[in-house]
């Protein structure tokens, strides 16, 4: 049984329980990388789900008990569609999820292409093409959905002699790694990569590769083995140990590959388990390396390598700049909405530099906190910044709910207006709903901050010019008579009282209750017959 290399993982630096609280669905985990990773993920604190066609698994899953692990094995042909059906939702009930998915199992035997006959393509497809796609489309919602999961194809190398139909199907997950996770982007929580496990000593290898390969190449095991043993830094067959430790560093770090090809060579490489072959400079002709030599294949796998890192580096650096504009563009623009009305901002945004409208028909509405200045001078400082921010609060929330447009506050004078920065037929319906509900929304708030507060409210009716001013604080403010007349209906009016002109009482009409205050003497407009708006009839 396979032994956990309890060393090198504490030299590649996984924490111990890096993998615990975590299910893992492993494929093909009766031996070989299968078991292998699935006994190094338990000894991190991941609850195993084995699934293999060979009863063997239940070994696997006594050896992983044993050692104090969860583990639980479900025997299945995954070539077979209904078998492998009926094994995902038992898969998933073992331990409540699966949050690891590695799709390890394979189908394959060595035979030249004008050998292979259908039936056995088919079943290399369908073990190891088809399974995965289908246990990827069963278990991928559900990782999504909790924004938490990794997806792992093992794959192979393309082109090895006498394994066309294994090479060919397990490039097929490769691709559909690399397009699943660009179908669910980088924010899914969710990382879906490959692995190239290079040529490992398992089982699979010493009893059947190899002996088909002697058989169909009628060569020796010295002199196949050169021939299938691509493992850059190994001298041979990579140690099965060595494949499932790094394989586990890359689940415990999947985002950073995700989308990617992962291999054991980078992390070994790293820590100096190996020592991949560099390229001298001095194999290197003036059209670039020279790949015709024996250590061609390893070169190419250092350059792609080299390649990789470069392209996963640059990705994840222009990924990270990316999200870093997105959010301070976020920012700028919650920044700017506060300030200015939405349709406004976007304006701005769309390269306007001056912002002038006119509105035919507009309803403007001030309200006063009546003797804030006595009562302000009082209070400390503290005091007054909370009272202000609790009635303008509460004013805002108002304001929304009738989709009316704050335009500023003036000490403790609040500006609203309504039909701005777009047309809307009832604006004076709406500015008198909301004035009616400032005024005991000002009184209650006083009663639980135990202060007296009482409240003007000035409302007029007409036309406006609106417009943003000011170069590096924006402002979106109103000008004209209809203003100025709305500020005097304020600071002409009684404490709890809205006060209105005539243009308010005609478009109001009798859908609201008036009181007729009479002709009142307005500074700068003269004898001006107002009304007192009391309610809704």
């Amino acid at each position: 049984m396979f032994t956990v290399n309890s060393g090198l993982i504490g030299r590649l630096g996984i924490p111990s329980q890096a993998l615990a609280n975590r299910t893992a669905l492993v494929t093909g985990g009766a031996r070989g990388i299968g078991e292998a990773v699935a006994a190094t993920m338990a000894a991190l604190g991941a609850q195993i789900v084995i699934v293999d066609i060979l009863p063997l698994g239940q070994s696997v899953v006594d050896a992983i008990v044993k050692e104090g692990g969860a583990a639980h094995f479900i025997q299945c042909d995954l070539s077979d569609v209904d078998d492998l059906m009926s094994m995902l939702p038992r898969a998933v009930s073992a331990f409540g999820q699966i949050d690891i998915l590695i799709n390890d199992a394979l189908h394959s035997s060595m035979s030249p292409i004008v050998d292979l006959s259908l039936e056995e393509w088919e079943k290399t497809f369908a073990t190891n093409a088809r399974a995965p796609f289908l246990t990827i489309k069963h278990l991928l919602p559900a990782m999504l959905e909790r924004q938490s999961g990794v997806i792992v194809n093992v794959i192979a190398y393309e082109g090895t002699p006498l394994a066309a139909a294994y090479g060919a199907t397990k490039m097929a997950l490769r691709s559909m790694a690399v397009g699943t996770a660009r179908e669910i982007g980088n924010d899914a929580g969710v990382s879906v990569f490959s692995f190239l496990p290079g040529i490992v000593d398992t089982p699979l290898i010493r009893d059947v590769i190899l002996p088909q390969a002697i058989a169909t190449m009628g060569i020796t095991e010295a002199e196949v083995l050169p021939i299938i043993a691509h493992n850059p830094g190994y001298d041979g067959l990579m140690p099965v140990d060595h494949c499932a430790t790094a394989l586990a560093y890359t689940i415990v770090h999947a985002p950073e590959y995700h989308g990617q090809v992962a291999d054991p060579f980078e992390p070994l490489d790293r820590i100096g388990v190996i020592q991949m072959p560099r390229i001298d400079p001095g194999t290197a002709t003036e059209d670039g390396v020279d790949v015709s030599g024996p250590l061609s294949g390893l070169y190419i796998k250092q350059y792609l390598s080299d390649v990789t890192s470069l392209n996963k580096q640059l990705e994840n650096r222009i990924d990270l700049r990316t999200r870093e504009v997105e959010q301070a563009r976020r920012r700028s623009e919650q920044l700017l909405l506060s300030i200015l009305p939405s349709p406004i901002a976007e304006r701005l945004e769309h390269g306007e530099v001056m912002i002038a409208d006119h509105f035919d028909d507009v309803t403007v509405l001030f309200a006063d906190i009546v003797g804030f200045t006595p009562l302000s001078s009082g209070l400390p400082p503290q005091r007054v910044v909370e009272l202000l921010d609790a009635v303008f609060s509460e004013f805002d929330q108002i304001a929304a709910r009738y989709e009316l447009e704050k335009i500023k506050t003036i000490g403790d004078c609040y500006m609203a207006v309504g039909g701005v920065p777009e047309p809307q037929e009832n604006h004076a319906d709406r500015v008198a709903n909301a004035a009616l509900e400032m005024v005991p929304a000002l009184v209650q708030l006083g009663r639980r901050m135990d202060l007296p507060l009482s409240l003007r409210i000035g409302m007029n009716s007409g036309g406006v010019v609106a417009g943003v001013i000011g170069r590096q604080k924006f402002i979106y403010d109103l000008w004209g008579d209809t203003v100025n007349t709305a500020s005097r209906m304020e600071s002409h009016g009684l404490g709890n009282r809205i006060q209105c002109t005539q243009s308010v009482r005609e478009r109001l009409g009798n859908r609201y209750i008036f009181e007729s205050r009479g002709d009142v003497e307005i500074k700068g407009k003269g004898m001006m017959p107002t009304f007192f708006l009391n309610g809704v009839s």
